[in-house]
């Protein structure tokens, strides 16, 4: 090359096109310039003239080769940077989740023995009921050690109620139970209503279960210090007043205390979502034999 040497032409086409896999075909190239071509140049091969057509074809052949490893290569980090960007969000998920299952084992860790023992009372149950309590211990803890956002909105109240009383007419009838509805339908509260149903529905099917056949359960609604209190009473089995707490607790309240068929943790599931609300659960009772009721303050 009369105004530049080849190395030369290599090292600056190499700042330009590092990619490029560069082959030199060289008759009368010095020593200087194979080092130069090697180091600046970053050539794939260096053949010396004459080379025969088969000599070039395997070096170009490698030389497509090493240019699609090259690809892939670079491919792979893409793919690896991608994976570890990702690496990281999924570990801060996950620690996320950690931290949720933490707070859950420190609200069981304080009761631990008591959760022991209500395992044990369950143990030999039949099937279908231990995959119910798998359900709803999974129900439970999942609620327990969720960031609950209830989505807060005015509604009335007499819709929820009349909602739940439609979805329990056969529960009624089989008791049998009559309902004295005393809840006005001008009332209206700012609350999540799927919270509201669920802790309310846990009150209607509490009274239920302990209603005397032939009983009454009264729904009502007042304003309470600027507040709306909601109650559910029955005139059924009642509550001891030292189980008046005990009942909104988890995995504290005797079997033969509890509904027939369920586990003690519908009060306590309540209780969660009325904290996420802002609001207030209690119970009231005369003592056994002579009904409870349950309120409902938001």
């Amino acid at each position: 090359m009369p105004e530049m040497r080849g190395s030369v032409l290599l090292s600056l086409l190499h700042k330009k096109h590092p990619d490029v896999c560069k082959v030199v075909l060289s008759g009368q190239a010095e020593k200087n310039d194979i080092v130069r071509a090697i180091n600046e140049g970053h050539i794939f091969n260096f053949l010396f003239k004459p080379v025969n057509q088969q000599q070039l074809l395997n070096v170009i052949e490698k030389g497509i080769e090493n240019r699609m490893l090259k690809l892939t290569l670079e491919r792979q980090n893409i793919e690896l940077k991608n994976y570890s960007e990702n690496l990281e969000k999924m570990v801060q998920e996950r620690t996320a989740q950690l931290v949720k299952a933490h707070e859950r084992v420190k609200q069981l860790d304080g009761n631990k023995m008591s959760f022991l023992i209500y395992l044990t009372n369950e143990i030999n149950s039949p099937l279908d009921r231990i995959q119910k309590l798998a359900e709803t211990l999974l129900t439970y803890f999942g609620l327990a050690g969720s960031n609950l956002k209830p989505d807060m909105r005015q509604i009335a109240l007499k819709d929820i109620i009349s909602g739940l009383l439609a979805g329990r007419k056969s529960a009624l009838a089989a008791r049998p139970v009559t309902v004295d509805d005393r809840v006005s339908p001008g009332i209206t509260v700012k609350t999540d209503p799927e919270y509201v149903e669920r802790v309310l529905g846990a009150f209607i099917d509490n009274a239920i279960s302990f209603s005397n056949p032939g009983g009454e359960i009264v729904l009502d609604a007042v304003s309470h210090n600027g507040k709306t209190r909601i109650s559910v009473a029955d005139f059924g089995k009642g509550i001891d007043a030292v189980d008046l707490e005990d009942i909104f607790k988890a995995f504290v309240l005797e079997p033969e205390k509890r509904r027939p068929t369920g586990f003690g943790l519908n009060l306590p599931l309540a209780g969660i979502l009325v904290n996420a609300l802002g609001g207030k659960q209690w119970a009231e009772s005369p003592g056994p034999g002579k009904g409870a009721t349950f309120y409902l303050e938001l």
